[in-house]
């Protein structure tokens, strides 16, 4: 059955495309996520949407058309059974279908493609900013907390990205990216946050969440899964850091 495709590469794209069918509205993050998911597998974009076409939207349709669609996420085991099957099974006819199908439905994602290719591109011509620099040093094994590797040229970037936001005083645009849960993208941001920017402690996430502080939220963020990296002098590093934090920032956290 996985002959007639090549899973290793195909699978990541499925559950990545499968947000765009989720009864729920996507956000910029999700967006990026996507993006990257695309970036890094062998397919163009043209590409892409045709897998879309021919091997997602047939499986997932559906929940967009129900009253109550699935919202949280499908069950990755469930969609690529799913969509091995329907390709495996596919004939002429159900290919044309697909193609009725989707030129009537097509215009429930119109607006998600136009935002993601948008996305995508602007990653693509903009290939040296804080985000990108923070999947590279993913690529290159180069983890928070590995302070070992604070004088790697790759880290010093990644951290002159960070102070170019402090330098321009764009603290929103900068703490918007905790959103971002791939590459390590909202540790090294949360990171960053408590160790260059001088928080006084009193800052809120304005327009994520009003009420709750920067400097909370980051804590609380590493300090909620710095447990699950791999490296155990990364862990004791990260433990120290968050107790000299602590101690710092005692009164803004609960």
């Amino acid at each position: 059955m996985t002959a007639l495709v090549n899973l290793e590469q195909r699978r990541p794209i499925w559950i990545a495309l499968s947000e765009f069918y989720l009864d729920t509205e996507l956000q910029d993050a999700d967006f990026r996520q996507i993006a990257f998911a695309i970036i890094d597998s062998p397919y163009t974009f043209e590409e892409v949407k045709t897998i879309n076409k021919y091997e997602v939207f047939p499986v997932l349709q559906g929940n967009l058309l129900g009253v109550a669609g699935e919202w949280a996420g499908f069950d990755e085991s469930w969609l690529v059974e799913k969509i091995l099957f329907l390709i495996e099974k596919k004939s002429k006819i159900s290919k044309l279908t697909t193609e009725i199908t989707y030129q009537m439905f097509k215009w429930m994602c119109k607006d998600y493609w136009k935002k993601l290719e948008a996305i995508y591109n602007d990653i693509k011509i903009n290939p040296d900013t804080f985000l990108i620099t923070c999947r590279t040093a993913f690529i290159n094994n180069l983890l928070p907390f590995q302070f070992d590797n604070t004088t790697l040229p790759l880290y010093k970037k990644l951290e002159q990205k960070a102070l170019d936001y402090k330098a321009k005083e764009q603290l929103r645009p900068f703490y918007e990216h905790l959103q971002e849960g791939q590459y390590y993208i909202n540790f090294w941001t949360a990171y960053f946050l408590l160790e260059k920017f001088e928080l006084t402690g009193t800052e809120k996430l304005i327009g994520l969440n009003d009420n709750e502080s920067i400097v909370e939220h980051c804590y609380k963020l590493i300090e909620n899964h710095f447990q699950h990296f791999k490296d155990t002098e990364q862990i004791k590093n990260c433990s120290f850091w968050l107790e000299a934090k602590k101690r710092t920032y005692n009164m803004y956290l609960q």
